[in-house]
């Protein structure tokens, strides 16, 4: 198991933001946190990476994890290719080029600082960093947000291709959570309290397919941040 998280609670001025909340989760299994805003979704990724700790309960594991912020959090001092170079036990720079060209960025924007970049530019250069780092978690907390439809699909097809990482994936889109989930977990308004849990074993992800999830499944369960 990669991760174990068992009867989990976490208290913000004596109200549960979390309650009683567990969780398994093994390599090459991408889970999907599905749920309103304020359900305390970005709090369990906290607590995961060691940001925040539990005030009940506990998280085990003994990996290496990679988390994806919204904010992207590049360093402002670094140029793009620094950014990814950073996280990585020995960089490579063909490696470094060749990931970055992956999700449309050249060598030019290699050089540039993230103050030259635009936020779609600076989303997925975090992403890539992420990938970078050798991990066994990666937690990724609204990665696609702000990135036109092409590229949202570049990456989903990245983060299904990864079979040596257990994924957590915090998403509002249920297109997103359906395209590359292999369980959703539909979540309450707070508590984090999975109301259903929805496994996807097909590997054939169609149009027809994703619009017949969300007839049966995703029925007042459309959230928008």
């Amino acid at each position: 198991m990669s991760l174990s998280i068992q009867n989990l609670w976490y208290y913000l001025a004596r109200t549960p933001i979390i309650e009683n909340f567990s969780l398994d989760v093994k390599k090459g299994d991408i889970i999907t946190l599905f749920g309103p805003s304020g359900c305390g979704k970005t709090t369990l990724l906290k607590l995961i990476s060691g940001i925040l700790e539990p005030q009940e309960g506990a998280i085990k594991h003994n990996k290496a994890i990679s988390y994806l912020f919204q904010e992207h959090r590049l360093f402002d001092c670094l140029s793009v290719y620094d950014n990814v170079a950073l996280v990585m036990e020995n960089p490579d720079k063909r490696q470094i080029l060749d990931s970055l060209a992956s999700v449309g960025l050249d060598q030019n924007d290699a050089i540039k600082y993230p103050c030259e970049l635009s936020g779609g530019m600076r989303a997925r250069v975090a992403f890539i960093r992420a990938l970078a780092h050798k991990s066994d978690i990666l937690l990724l907390d609204e990665p696609f947000s702000g990135l036109d439809f092409k590229m949202r699909e570049i990456l989903i097809d990245k983060v299904r291709a990864l079979k040596d990482k257990a994924v957590i994936l915090v998403t509002h889109d249920a297109y997103e959570a359906c395209m590359i989930s292999n369980e959703i977990l539909f979540l309450s308004n707070r508590g984090l309290q999975i109301q259903k849990r929805l496994k996807i074993e097909r590997k054939d992800r169609s149009l027809e397919y994703i619009k017949e999830l969300f007839k049966s499944e995703f029925k007042g369960r459309l959230y928008f941040d």
